[in-house]
C-alpha cells in the first residue's frame, strides 16, 4: 500500500498539469498539402505527457514537413529511417510502450511522432483517438507525440508504402471562415460543432 501511494505520488509530480485537461479537450489539426487526393485538415490528439508543445506564437505552425513511414513501422527498437530535414514520422501503435516510440522517433531525428492504429480497428473504432501516456519510467520526448484516427493512419500509410509523398502543416488553426482560407475536412472524419466545418 505505501508502495502504491509513493508510486502515485511519484507520477502526480511528474505529470504536467495540463494534461489533466486533455480527456475534455478538442482535438487540434494539422493541414495535408500534398498530395492532393489527401488535402484535407484532419485531427490530431496532442499526447501532452509524452512529448513536448508545439511553438507558442505566430511562427507555431510547422509547416511543409515531410511525413515518413517508420523503419520498423511500430517504432519499438531504434529507427533505419536517414532524416536529414523536418519530419514527421508515422509508426503504428501496439508491441511496445508509447513513451519508447517516442523516444525512437526522436533519437531519429523526427520533429514530431504520430501514433495510429490502421492494421487493428473495426468499423467501430475507426474514429477512435487513444490517449497516448508514458510507461513506467515516465521519459519525455523533446518533440511533438500525436495520435491520429485510424481510418486516417490507413490512407496515409497506404499512400506512403505505394512510394507516395505526403507534406502537412501542424498545427493549424481552427477556421470557421466558409469562403476564406476554407479548410477542407477530411470527408471521413467526425468533428464537433460539424456545421462549421465543409
Amino acid at each position: 500500500m505505501i508502495f502504491c501511494w509513493f508510486f502515485i505520488g511519484q507520477l502526480t509530480a511528474k505529470v504536467p498539469r495540463e494534461y489533466e485537461e486533455v480527456e475534455n479537450q478538442d482535438n487540434i489539426l494539422f493541414t495535408v498539402t500534398e498530395p492532393y487526393m489527401l488535402a484535407f485538415t484532419y485531427q490530431m490528439k496532442h499526447a501532452f505527457m509524452l512529448g513536448s508543445h508545439f511553438p507558442d506564437g505566430a511562427n507555431k505552425t510547422l509547416k511543409n514537413l515531410e511525413m515518413v513511414l517508420a523503419d520498423p513501422t511500430n517504432g519499438c527498437e531504434p529507427l533505419r529511417n536517414e532524416i536529414y530535414a523536418p519530419t514527421v514520422i508515422l509508426m503504428e501503435r501496439g508491441d511496445c510502450s508509447f513513451t519508447e516510440k517516442a523516444m525512437n522517433g526522436q533519437n531519429a531525428g523526427a520533429s514530431v511522432v504520430m501514433v495510429t492504429d490502421s492494421q487493428n480497428y473495426d468499423y467501430r473504432s475507426r474514429l477512435d483517438y487513444v490517449n497516448m501516456i508514458p510507461d513506467e519510467s515516465l521519459d519525455r520526448a523533446d518533440i511533438p507525440c500525436v495520435y491520429v484516427a485510424p481510418v486516417t493512419g490507413r490512407f496515409f500509410r497506404d499512400h506512403l508504402e505505394e512510394g507516395g509523398t505526403i507534406r502537412l502543416n501542424i498545427p493549424v488553426e481552427k477556421n470557421h471562415a466558409p469562403w476564406v482560407h476554407h479548410q477542407r475536412k477530411a470527408p471521413w472524419e467526425i468533428w464537433p460543432e460539424e456545421d462549421h466545418y465543409f
